[in-house]
């Protein structure tokens, strides 16, 4: 028998070598993307135990740059390794190093409404030495508690417009581009805002540019002026200029959303809403139990936003596809450039 036919049957007869993954981690009672109640540790597991001296991790402000990367300088609410805590709380590991346990002191809790990230650097190793070569990024958020009869006065305005931008990451990726008109109750922060969906302005001339734009694309002037397909992904909402409203179906759609703002000690504003549903004639898509859960500061006199969503069910046609989460960036439009004739809200209740 030839040699490279023995080494052959020795690999079937033997199988492959089994790959070992370095330990995963999953933040416990994570759901959607969201944490029940910021009162409780943050409780992370690995599929198996780790080696201890390797472990270091944050809890920063997910903060990115267009890319999408995490910003160096986002802020940083914990830092931590299993010996303690370097910063912000404290750390516990369990003895069989499965299972860590971040704990922060009451006087600093994780804010709500706000995307948050869990960053476990590199070099973290199991037990035979498999290690992650880059870091591990869990995302999550608190959501805001919108009770009846406990709504507090809030400085948000009383009525503003804001361009959103929804990015999509399950059960696919895509941006939806929003123009948002909100009416708030300053007593109460009880707030109604209607969503309308935005699409590039076809009426943007891109010639002052020295561009020619075929009848097939449209005219992008942020960041920079170059003629794109109109599905072209806003990079900021910045690019709010590039848009307007479109609540004409097939492709149009508006929807109304109800929820609560409330100030928050460090000067912003947490916003979340009651589970609302959209539907869109063409394509076929029916999204239901669109939930948001907001920050919102004043960024030199512009009000923006970070955030993220979930949805209980995304359908195309009759076929559903299951729950959708993704993050939120906004910011609000100057009142003089809201394109006119852009749907209102319904009167606050």
């Amino acid at each position: 028998m030839r040699p490279i036919v023995v080494m052959l049957l020795l690999v079937l007869l033997t199988g492959c070598p089994k790959f070992d993954a370095p330990p995963q981690a999953t933040i416990v009672d994570l759901a959607d993307g969201v944490l029940p109640d910021r009162s409780l540790p943050v409780d992370i597991v690995w599929h198996e135990p780790i080696d201890p001296a390797t472990l270091h991790l944050r809890i920063v402000r997910f903060d990115t740059d267009p890319e999408g990367n995490l910003l160096p300088e986002a802020e940083l609410f914990f830092e931590g390794d299993a010996a303690g805590a370097l910063f912000g709380g404290t750390g516990i590991l369990t003895p069989d190093s499965a299972a860590y346990s971040i704990v922060i002191p009451p006087d600093k809790p994780l804010p709500v409404a706000t995307q948050l990230a869990l960053v476990i650097e590199s070099g973290l190793r199991d037990k035979k030495g498999n290690a992650w070569t880059v870091p591990q990024v869990i995302k999550f958020s608190y959501a805001l508690a919108c009770i009846e009869g406990e709504g507090k006065p809030t400085a948000f305005p009383e009525s503003s417009v804001h361009f959103v931008l929804v990015n999509v990451e399950q059960p696919l990726s895509t941006q939806l581009q929003i123009l948002a008109d909100f009416r708030v109750n300053p007593m109460t922060g009880a707030f109604v805002g209607q969503f309308t969906n935005a699409d590039r302005d076809a009426s943007i001339d891109c010639s002052p540019f020295g561009l020619s734009c075929t009848a097939d694309d449209a005219c992008q002037t942020v960041p920079e002026a170059k003629c794109v397909p109109p599905s072209e992904r806003a990079a900021s909402t910045d690019a709010y200029v590039d848009f307007t409203f479109n609540n004409t179906p097939p492709e149009g759609y508006s929807f109304t959303i109800k929820g609560c703002v409330q100030d928050q000690a460090d000067g912003s504003f947490a916003l979340a809403n009651q589970p609302a549903s959209l539907q869109v004639q063409s394509p076929p898509v029916t999204v239901e139990g669109i939930e948001f859960n907001l920050t919102i500061r004043d960024d030199g006199g512009v009000l923006r936003t970070l955030g993220s969503f979930k949805a209980a069910n995304v359908s195309l046609g009759e076929t559903p596809f299951g729950p959708a989460a993704g993050t939120v960036i906004m910011r609000d439009v100057p009142a003089a450039e809201v394109p006119p004739g852009l749907p209102a809200p319904p009167d606050l209740p």
